[in-house]
């Protein structure tokens, strides 16, 4: 017995030791987070802030520590913006939260230029609240650019290699994101990592999306695309 209880003692410190490891790895992981925001935060101009988000992006900073920091402040920046509606626009310009959420905006623009063209579309869409902005947005990525540009006199100009009708993203590429997108969000479900309620708002908003994608590829491509088909 007395072996056992020494036994299990000494499992306690380790385990313990490997829980301050992962809190002190957590902690530096956060207090990075916190810098980096700081120095967005001093940036003081647009044009600052942005080659600051850049500079960020390419040293491996905008990472999950980053984020958390970034949304745990946009969070407090609302609620308290909230329970005191007088300082929400106030004299010295935009409000804290106003220009946290421009940051977060940023720097997924930043982050989403590292990601494959599929997934980076994907998180720009859903991202988009406004219908008619993302129709436009899968227009542009997803369809062949036009071989002229109509000016409002009435002249047309012809588009520069217009005859090699690239796309931007394939759009097999958004369906494959999609599809990764929906079995990542039920893998996490069932690992209790996410509520259903949660989930099924996550799954509804990536259905939205491939709805409006179908349209456009139908559009341009014919009701009997593959690629409207694989939606």
């Amino acid at each position: 017995v007395m072996k056992l209880k020494q036994s299990l003692h000494v499992s306690d410190v380790a385990v313990q030791g490997v829980a301050q490891a992962i809190d002190f790895v957590l902690n530096e992981r956060l207090a990075g987070g916190r810098e980096v925001l700081a120095k967005l935060l001093e940036a003081g101009e647009i044009r600052k802030l942005d080659a600051q988000i850049g500079e960020a992006s390419r040293e491996g900073k905008l990472d999950s520590a980053f984020f958390t920091v970034l949304n745990m402040n946009i969070q407090d920046a609302v609620d308290s913006e909230g329970e005191n509606p007088s300082t929400e626009n106030d004299s010295e310009g935009a409000s804290r939260s106003s220009i946290l959420m421009h940051i977060y905006t940023r720097c997924q623009e930043e982050v989403e230029k590292k990601l494959p063209g599929g997934v980076a579309l994907l998180n720009k869409l859903i991202r988009t609240e406004q219908p008619a902005i993302r129709q436009n947005q899968i227009q542009h990525y997803l369809c062949p650019q036009p071989d002229v540009i109509t000016l409002p006199d009435g002249q047309k100009i012809p588009v520069k290699d217009a005859d090699q009708r690239k796309v931007l993203v394939p759009p097999t590429e958004l369906v494959d994101a999609i599809s990764d997108a929906v079995a990542r969000v039920r893998t996490l479900e069932n690992a209790g990592g996410v509520d259903k309620v949660d989930a099924a708002g996550m799954v509804e908003g990536f259905r939205q999306v491939a709805k409006e994608v179908r349209i456009v590829i139908g559009n341009e491509y014919g009701v009997k695309s593959q690629d409207s088909h694989r939606q």
